[in-house]
């Protein structure tokens, strides 16, 4: 039997070309914000997988039937908005994740094992920045194609900041072959809800159905997103995501926990 070791999370060093206003809005149709310009860095991480424990009686049981049963209704609430097309789908609870770190800008990702192309995902998060700089916090990256980039592929990224909102934008190919961030489109931003102060803590959830994308906060609607039209527009890997701004000490320290997703049908 051949024994698979885990798979390394990646760091991407970037290099931010848009100025970020105190309010985090994204203009609609903005200049590529960020852009490497030379080979990404591998660094591994190790994930531990922890010991299964049999259920000893029927109490977790109806815990976990409990939970299911919540989120079930909460696809409902979310296809009766008209942010889903169809509530069929697959349910799936996620490993809690912990990562941290420390660049002048940039993020790393780890993989959860899920594949999505329309999914919602809700999860807890929670993190502090040891000085805090433009955008830092937690996020997701999706629907990464492995096939466009001999690197890491193209996918998008959306972070949550404490002070600045919502980051939220795509890789693509920029001319001589550097691979670049560029802004998701915004259709919609409401209030900045209340995520405490540094260290920094929201519910988030993140519905992707199609071409459009919707980030919830607290259980309340927040910002609304267009992707793009004809770029990554197919099932892709699933990853959790710690975007930092901050290169002093610890930079950023990310914990998503909590973390259920329903993996819509196509």
């Amino acid at each position: 039997m051949k024994t698979q070791l885990p798979r390394p999370a990646f760091v991407i060093f970037l290099m931010f070309s848009l100025i970020l206003n105190a309010c985090g809005a994204i203009a609609q149709g903005s200049a590529p914000t960020v852009t490497n310009t030379s080979a990404p860095t591998l660094t591994p991480t190790i994930t531990l997988t922890p010991t299964q424990t049999p259920i000893p009686t029927a109490t977790p049981n109806l815990a976990a039937t409990q939970q299911y049963d919540d989120f079930l209704a909460l696809v409902q609430e979310i296809y009766d908005a008209g942010q889903m097309s169809t509530t069929e789908g697959t349910y799936k609870k996620l490993d809690d994740y912990s990562d941290q770190l420390a660049m002048s800008f940039g993020y790393q990702w780890a993989p959860t094992g899920l594949e999505a192309k329309d999914f919602i995902i809700r999860a807890d998060f929670d993190w502090e920045v040891a000085n805090q700089k433009n955008y830092s916090g937690c996020g997701y990256l999706f629907r990464q194609d492995l096939t466009k980039n001999i690197f890491n592929g193209y996918y998008y990224i959306v972070a949550l900041d404490g002070l600045n909102g919502v980051l939220f934008s795509y890789t693509g190919t920029e001319p001589y072959s550097t691979t670049a961030n560029y802004t998701v489109p915004l259709v919609k931003k409401n209030k900045k809800p209340d995520m405490g102060s540094n260290p920094y803590h929201a519910e988030f959830m993140l519905v992707v159905n199609g071409a459009a994308a919707y980030t919830y906060v607290n259980g309340d609607l927040f910002t609304e997103h267009r992707l793009k039209g004809d770029w990554l527009t197919e099932s892709g890997p699933l990853s959790n995501l710690v975007l930092t701004g901050s290169a002093t000490d610890y930079g950023t320290r990310c914990k998503i926990t909590n973390a259920e997703a329903w993996i819509i049908s196509p």
